[in-house]
């Protein structure tokens, strides 16, 4: 069998017509993507989503984690102190609350420092810069000759202005970069040594340290009463179904359900 040949001119006489479209700037129509940032500051990418320095000088620390035991929050607050250059005493942890701390997701294993940890020392060095270069402004020296420490600039004539003192002129609304270097290993002074655990104290004394100890006005607890096996039926409640402190006693079928003043 012969077959046929074509030349080009034949090929595209035989489609009719032929449509050419092209753009001069193809990067041009399609919106700029941000930067990828490490850790949590992905998803958080403002500075003040994180930190806030205090009039007092103090700084203030927010984290979506939260604290199950595991001492996070103290390591949290170790590595903003680090490269805040503050005593950790003077860094309040503000936790998982939901209308002031970034969105973190979930908390689980070591993801906590890694996400979050990542994100706030980072974040802290840059904030220690921003401030730097405040004092720079402020007395007239160069930000390599300053020296910061415990909420303290210091220039090498001894003229010295606090983190309060900035507190009223730093900015912290902007974006985080991540290009600021935080501290190397061997210049820790707080990260990596033994600190007071933040979550023991309200352990040890009966305070609010997990979600199950808040205590809010009005609030009842509730309890589901277990059968003792699978596939058990409930017959009757018996004669004292509705004990002191107990406000209703729920029944469905075999389930039953205690709604109560107090948890115990």
């Amino acid at each position: 069998m012969a077959v046929p040949t074509l030349s080009r001119r034949e090929v595209t006489a035989g489609l009719g017509a032929i449509v050419l479209a092209f753009s001069l700037h193809p990067r041009s129509a399609a919106p700029q993507q941000p930067a990828p940032l490490p850790g949590s500051l992905q998803r958080n990418r403002m500075l003040d989503a994180w930190l806030r320095i205090n009039a007092d000088g103090s700084a203030t620390v927010f984290t979506g984690k939260v604290e199950l035991g595991q001492g996070a929050l103290t390591a949290l607050a170790q590595i903003a102190a680090e490269e805040l250059d503050l005593p950790v005493s003077r860094v309040a942890m503000i936790s998982g609350d939901t209308a002031r701390t970034p969105d973190e997701g979930h908390t689980s294993g070591s993801f906590t420092i890694e996400h979050s940890g990542t994100a706030l020392r980072l974040a802290g060095a840059e904030v220690r810069g921003i401030l730097l270069e405040l004092a720079r402004q402020r007395l007239g020296v160069p930000v390599d000759a300053l020296v910061a420490s415990e909420g303290i600039i210091s220039a090498p004539d001894g003229r010295k202005v606090g983190y309060g003192a900035l507190a009223a002129v730093v900015d912290l609304h902007r974006e985080a970069s991540a290009k600021v270097a935080p501290k190397p290993a061997r210049k820790h002074g707080i990260v990596g040594k033994s600190a007071p655990r933040l979550d023991i104290p309200r352990k040890v004394t009966g305070g609010v340290a997990y979600v199950q100890d808040l205590r809010l006005p009005g609030m009842l607890h509730g309890r589901v009463v277990r059968p003792p096996r699978y596939g058990a039926r409930l017959d009757d409640l018996g004669k004292n179904a509705s004990p002191e402190n107990v406000v209703a006693v729920v029944r469905d079928g075999s389930f039953l359900g205690v709604i109560a003043e107090r948890e115990e």
